[in-house]
């Protein structure tokens, strides 16, 4: 293709009316034209700002959609091919649409391009002709017939190992028949090992029945990433094979086969020089497994512990049990040695009796405290984030070496500069007092004899040392304490005088210096207000001195409000002003401005606020009704719309003309697979006050799955937060099946 082809209406396009990730894609045509210039180092840079701009982290832009044939035309006429297809590449997997992009639009304009692309399956580079089969791959079947012919032809001539496997798993996208019947001839033992793998990979996405065969066929490669090292399918096959496995359904073969590779990886630990590869591979498909499984970790566990006798392989099993909290006594002799030794593994093993609540850990703990963070983050995790509470046992020895702890914190703190521990230098530094301090409120008035370490830190660390203090120590007999929060909250930063006068309240009652800090506070304007207004809200009936600023705060014009935390703090001052007046003409102008918010970008956080704020007031909220139903339409939005016009249309099963049936299935699908623990919560509050009645029998089938199933349904978070939330949705999902617990309002779910 001659160049001046490639640019034709290149500079008739209005680029300054379409946007990239940075804004006007006015900058476009320049990148393209750099890319097939003389000066190498400008040509790279122009082709890293094409992927920044048009495909930014994964998203795609109205410029991307544009900008797609110009690529393509440079690529098939020879200019940097390899990378311009995997631009093209990226925008078509991409499913992160951003701005007013047509759904499917960027890979639409990929898919009109295969003409131009599939020649260079046929390049004499292999590196070009396994980029090539990417692209039309991920074009999926509506590349064909175009893609699916050359693929077919391209694994009838090619010899390349590596290429001819990427053609297999691009076949499985683009025509899944001819791939199925493709299977056994990829998986004949004559064929390179990457070849073989990329036909298992096939096989499982294809639909073929798991036999023993296959099985026999993952233990002759493993480890099966040694073989796909160069692909550009997948760098990860023996997860991707157990979790194309568990996708279909088939949940004993996907644990099977991942079992199989952790008594694999246990002989390698025994038997060979370098048992590395396997047991990575094996413990990582093990750990992503569980993360979708609920039955997994109990049936994978046992399988991983035999590594726990290794030190070259102890590591990968530790934090599968710290994160699992899977009971596991076999593993806890193992253990005990490792967190007491001197390797650098010792915390990660102690963090791991930690969470599983061991007696031996407080110990423990106690005497490596300095040396053990993880294992201390883990203790304060048990104490204050855990639902319910399950603090270490508060042992002579632990509280000993905690309070030895605080004295050190303290005398680095006076000193302003850092002590010299492995808390240096990282969040763990800064986090210490606020472990040290959680596990001493977690123990309360256990804990007593640590009231004048807590009391030399409390000028440090008002906030978490003040929370300590009103759980530790005694309003009857520790007047000094007393005394120590009253000045605190007197002096020094608004926040820190907060926190003192927060636990000074817990401790006595006594509201006058919180009065003193947050009257001021909610009468600034530009200021952030929102933990303020969290403050005052937190203390129910004896926020009423505050009415004056409150009811201020949430009648200010809208436009003064310039930020998402500006409006947050302004609803939650509506509400406090709702609950201790229930006057809607102060309050309802806030919900509905927060309503209007839905269909602007980012603005579900405020819509489904003023919606929870609306459920309060009830039928006094019917003005909002035209923007809740509008609400129903936006997934982000849905639950919080449909659990208010429950509310405000209380007893009716066609609240504004809905049927209930209808509202169920608005609110069942942001409880699917991958879900945040918030937003499933907040679900089953909209069902459980929707109720049962209005179920049909599918729909209690799904609502049952949530409790029951062995899919988990959060999956948002870090490994430990997923399964432990989802140990928890699943508790208030099975509450919302019991028969006496149906009616609106007991659920047990705390709403998003």
């Amino acid at each position: 293709m001659d160049l001046a082809d490639v640019f034709a209406d290149l500079d008739r396009v209005a680029w300054a009316e379409v946007e990239h990730a940075y804004g006007p894609a006015d900058d476009v045509p320049g990148l393209l034209r750099a890319l097939i210039g003389d000066d190498e180092e400008n040509a790279a840079e122009a082709e890293q700002e094409l992927w920044s701009g048009i495909v930014h982290q994964g998203s795609v832009y109205e410029a991307t959609v544009v900008a797609v044939p110009f690529m393509a035309r440079l690529a098939a006429a020879g200019v940097r091919r390899t990378e311009l297809l995997g631009l093209l590449g990226a925008v078509a997997e991409s499913t992160d649409e951003r701005g007013p992009v047509r759904p499917g639009a960027a890979r639409a304009a990929v898919v009109a391009q295969v003409p131009l692309l599939v020649p260079l399956l046929s390049d004499n580079d292999p590196e070009v002709r396994q980029w090539a089969a990417w692209v039309v791959g991920q074009c999926g079947p509506a590349a064909a017939p175009d893609a699916s012919a050359a693929l077919r032809r391209r694994w009838e001539t090619e010899t390349d190992p590596v290429v001819r496997a990427d053609v297999v798993s691009a076949s499985v996208r683009v025509d899944r028949a001819w791939a199925d019947r493709r299977c056994a001839a990829a998986l004949d033992g004559s064929e390179p090992s990457p070849v073989r793998v990329a036909g298992l990979l096939a096989a499982v996405d294809t639909g073929r029945p798991w036999d023993g065969g296959l099985a026999a066929a993952v233990a002759a490669l493993a480890p099966l990433k040694r073989h796909t090292a160069d692909s550009l399918w997948e760098r990860a096959p023996l997860r991707a094979l157990a979790a194309g496995l568990y996708e279909r359904g088939s949940v004993d073969a996907a644990i099977e086969v991942v079992v199989a590779a952790l008594e694999r990886a246990v002989r390698a630990a025994r038997v060979e020089a370098d048992p590395r590869p396997a047991v990575t591979e094996a413990t990582w498909a093990a750990e992503s497994l569980a993360l979708c499984s609920r039955s997994a970790p109990a049936r994978l566990l046992p399988a991983m512990l035999p590594l726990l006798d290794s030190a070259a392989t102890a590591g990968d099993v530790l934090e599968a049990v710290c994160q699992w909290g899977e009971p596991a006594p076999q593993a806890v002799p193992a253990l005990v040695v490792l967190a007491d030794g001197a390797s650098d593994m010792a915390d990660c093993a102690l963090a791991a009796l930690v969470s599983l609540g061991v007696p031996e850990a407080s110990d423990l703990l106690a005497r490596h405290l300095e040396q053990r963070p993880l294992a201390l983050e883990a203790a304060w995790a048990r104490a204050t984030t855990r639902r319910p509470p399950a603090p270490l046992p508060c042992t002579a020895a632990l509280l000993d070496a905690v309070r030895a702890r605080l004295v050190a914190v303290t005398a680095v703190g006076a000193r302003g500069r850092k002590r010299g521990s492995l808390f240096d230098g990282g969040l763990v530094a800064v986090n210490e007092p606020v472990y040290l301090t959680g596990l001493l409120a977690g123990w309360g008035r256990s804990a007593r004899a640590a009231l004048p370490e807590l009391l030399d830190v409390l000028p440090q660390h008002p906030v978490v040392a003040g929370r300590a203090l009103a759980a530790v120590a005694d309003a009857e007999r520790d007047a000094h304490v007393i005394v120590a929060l009253r000045s605190a909250a007197g002096i020094g930063p608004r926040a820190g005088r907060l926190g003192a006068a927060t636990a000074l309240h817990a401790l006595t009652g006594d509201t006058g210096a919180l009065f003193a800090v947050l009257g001021p506070a909610l009468g600034e304007l530009g200021e952030p207000r929102d933990q303020w207004v969290r403050a005052a809200a937190s203390l129910g009936e004896q926020a009423r001195p505050l009415l004056p600023q409150l009811s201020a705060m949430a009648a200010e014009p809208a436009e003064t409000r310039t930020s998402g935390p500006a409006f947050q703090a302004a609803l939650a001052a509506a509400g406090v002003v709702w609950e201790l007046t229930g006057d809607q003409e102060i309050v309802l102008p806030v919900i509905l401005e927060g309503l209007a918010q839905a269909g602007r970008p980012w603005g579900h956080r405020a819509a489904n606020g003023a919606a929870e704020l609306a459920t309060r007031l009830g039928p006094r909220a019917t003005p909002a009704v035209p923007h809740l139903l509008a609400m129903l339409d936006r997934p982000d939005t849905a639950v919080a719309a449909a659990r208010a016009l429950v509310a405000v249309h209380p007893g009716s099963d066609r609240p504004a003309g809905v049927p209930l049936t209808d509202l169920v299935d608005r609110v069942l699908p942001a409880v699917r697979p991958g879900a945040r623990l918030p937003s499933a919560l907040a679900a089953l509050d909209a069902l459980a006050a929707i109720g049962p009645a209005a179920l049909t029998a599918a729909q209690l089938d799904r609502v049952r799955a949530l409790a029951d199933g062995d899919r988990r349904i959060v999956g948002s978070g870090s490994h430990s937060e997923i399964i432990h939330d989802d140990i928890e949705f699943r508790a208030c999902a099975a509450n919302l099946n019991r028969p006496d617990d149906h009616a609106p309002g007991r659920s047990g779910v705390i709403p998003g």
